[in-house]
């Protein structure tokens, strides 16, 4: 199975862990409000947690006896509503803490569509799709974990460890030297834990995602794996990608389990040697035995706190592998210029001349590769430019660079007298309309993806178009109409509707170039011939781009160009063309085409 080639720190340039959680700490400022709330009745609730030792101290002295005695059923109310009070202090810290992990899962989650939505195509030929979604659902919920819950946790037993020992140092510093020692002994011990148990986290979630994104390609090929027999095969696959998630996950268990037991253990064994010392301060009369009764309970407080903060920690670095590559996808994203502007501009605009001069292209990860070579072309209002050759001979790459999916390797694209680069993304958005072999269509209803990008048309205005283009009569006779949803990829279409769907969803917006890369190849003759009439009757003035095997959809092109292996081998009309008797000359005679 190919790994996907995401974004990843290198060992040396992994930010540090202070860094990751001051980041998850800055998520949460713009609930600053909320989270001061939480972060409030957090304190009230574990301060109620500290006040019982000292009770217990007090109880324990015998100056205080019978003034205990006298007033033990005030005492006993007074306990009941501090209780009442925790609990609701601890219902607001929960509340309020999981009200903000949400929040900020979902701030998250937006903002890394976005970021993913903008990175550059070579991205997109890079990764799979399905490890990208996976990173808006499954990484992007560790944040929400790692707010929610394990900040709370953090905060709250760290807050009861700090005052705890505070408390405990009060009493006797020589008992709380000796714990803080322990302590330190344990965070020594913990660091090498830490340091595992986040790099394995990392491999898990790596891990994961390239399954998930196997088994999004498996469902949404599912019918070409069926007609190939290839059942078992992929099965086999799975099985294997399933069992490299299996062991990190294992991997990732057993770090976690020694570093939760063992943390456990040597604790214990500390505040056993701790309970020596504070008996042999006893016996040497050194310490009153309330004292020490009472640091023994604020000692158990912070072993148990330390024991959750430890635990927690370890759980929020589990999650940190996976909340820094959400992190690194955003960061390493810079939002293209005017993203937004075609969706909320009118689109269509006045006519363009674009001129490429000289193009030669190779893909940035194969640039021995050369697809385009020495390309010179001029599109002006109003003509139709035909594109023909072989497959991979540059064509539907020469569509890709006008679209600035990419940028030629050398050479110049001009727009209207501009070099091409320095054309807004909002203005050639605008201008431009595409429509490829295999059209894009979404889950949405027709009305929808007809207006995708498009949305300041009006339905009246829509409906009455669509009606008199009489290519889409199909629409009419579906269950909801134009209201139909078209399921995932407008599975409930066939692929000569959804060419016309993604025909008219260009149209729509009135393009001054309209490039057409095989969008044609699903219809028969009468319906190519009706929508090239459409096209013609609807954006008169527009430059149009066709790219076709077919010659009798180029044959009335103003110029013909005739690729093979990135060059232009010939160009003219078609009777120019056929004169020649060249390569074109050749199609047409296999075409059986005059």
């Amino acid at each position: 199975m190919r790994r996907a080639n995401l974004p990843q720190s290198s060992q040396g340039s992994k930010p540090p862990v202070t860094a990751s959680l001051i980041r998850l700490i800055k998520l949460a400022l713009p609930y600053r409000g909320r989270f001061s709330l939480a972060l409030l009745a957090l304190m009230i609730g574990s301060a109620i947690n500290l006040v019982f030792p000292e009770l217990i101290r007090r109880a324990l002295d015998p100056a205080h006896r019978d003034t205990l005695s006298a007033q033990l059923p005030v005492l006993m109310a007074g306990l009941g509503l501090l209780f009442v009070v925790q609990g609701v202090a601890f219902y607001l810290r929960s509340y309020l803490f999981g009200w903000i992990g949400q929040a900020v899962y979902s701030d998250l989650r937006r903002e890394l569509f976005e970021a993913l939505l903008s990175k550059d195509v070579t991205f997109f030929d890079r990764n799979r799709s399905g490890e990208l979604s996976t990173r808006i659902s499954s990484d992007a919920a560790l944040v929400q974990d790692a707010v929610a819950i394990k900040l709370s946790v953090i905060i709250r037993y760290g807050f009861q460890v700090v005052c705890g020992v505070v408390l405990m140092a009060w009493m006797s510093w020589q008992l709380t030297l000796a714990l803080v020692m322990s302590v330190l002994i344990m965070v020594g011990v913990s660091a090498g834990f830490i340091r595992s148990l986040k790099a394995a986290s990392r491999r898990y979630q790596t891990n994961l995602a390239h399954l998930t994104s196997f088994a999004a390609e498996c469902f949404s090929g599912a019918k070409i794996i069926r007609s190939l027999g290839a059942s078992g095969d992929v099965t086999r696959r799975y099985r294997d990608a399933n069992m490299l998630v299996l062991q990190a996950g294992r991997e990732r268990v057993g770090i976690s389990a020694r570093f939760s037991s063992g943390a456990s253990l040597l604790l214990n064994l500390l505040l056993l040697v701790v309970l020596w010392f504070g008996l042999h301060l006893v016996f040497a009369e050194s310490l009153p035995l309330n004292e020490l009764a009472a640091f023994i309970l604020y000692g158990a407080i912070v072993a148990v706190s330390f024991s959750f903060l430890v635990g927690a920690y370890s759980e929020l670095m589990q999650g940190l592998g996976g909340v820094e590559r959400v992190f690194e996808l955003i960061e390493s994203s810079a939002l293209n210029e005017s993203q937004d502007a075609v969706g909320s501009l009118r689109v269509g605009g006045a006519p363009v001349t674009v001129e490429l001069k000289h193009v030669h292209f190779s893909y940035p990860d194969r640039a021995d590769n050369v697809v385009l070579e020495d390309f010179c072309a001029d599109l002006r209002p109003g003509s139709v430019t035909a594109l023909i050759g072989p497959s991979g001979s540059g064509k539907s790459t020469i569509a890709q660079l006008l679209l600035k999916l990419y940028t030629p390797t050398s050479g110049e694209i001009r727009f209207n007298g501009r070099p091409l680069h320095e054309v807004s993304e909002g203005e050639l958005r605008a201008s431009i309309a595409w429509v490829p072999q295999e059209p894009e269509l979404f889950g949405f209803s027709l009305f929808d993806n007809l207006t995708l990008g498009n949305n300041t048309l009006l339905r009246d205005e829509v409906l009455k178009t669509v009606q008199a283009w009489e290519f889409l009569d199909f629409i009419e006779p579906m269950e909801h109409g134009i209201d139909t949803v078209l399921g995932e990829h407008g599975a409930l279409v066939s692929g000569g509707q959804r060419q016309r769907i993604a025909i008219a969803r260009a149209l729509l917006r009135r393009p001054s170039l309209l490039i057409l890369d095989e969008a044609t190849s699903g219809l028969d003759s009468h319906t190519e011939a009706q929508v090239m009439e459409t096209i013609r009757r609807h954006i008169p003035t527009a430059s149009l781009l066709v790219i076709s095997h077919r010659l009798a959809t180029v044959r009335s092109a103003d110029t013909i160009y005739v690729l093979n292996e990135g060059r232009v081998f010939e160009q003219g009309s078609h009777d120019q063309l056929v004169a020649h008797e060249g390569l074109y000359h050749s199609y047409v005679t296999r075409q059986a085409l005059r």
